[in-house]
């Protein structure tokens, strides 16, 4: 007597295996999706520093502090202004 396989049986046993592979799979993808939206996380941090730091270069370029000579200059053009006036 030869044993056969039926449809049935195949498509179970197919069915069986399938199932462990669409969860591994499943796995995979939300171990991916985590990565993906750490990754943007940090460069979103480092596009923020980035920011923050052009930000101040353009502060310290725009208004001179107290102190330095360009400072000190434009109080005394202040100063001249003010008696003219």
């Amino acid at each position: 007597m030869q044993r056969s396989i039926t449809r049935r049986l195949f498509l179970a046993g197919l069915g069986m295996l399938t199932l462990p592979l669409a969860a591994v799979a499943q796995d995979q993808d939300k171990e991916k999706k985590k990565e993906d939206a750490k990754k943007k996380g940090e460069e979103k941090k480092e596009d923020a520093k980035d920011k923050a730091k052009d930000a101040g270069d353009k502060a310290d370029e725009a208004v001179d502090r107290p102190g330095t000579e360009n400072s000190e200059d434009r109080r005394q053009d202040r100063r001249r202004d003010e008696v003219k006036n």
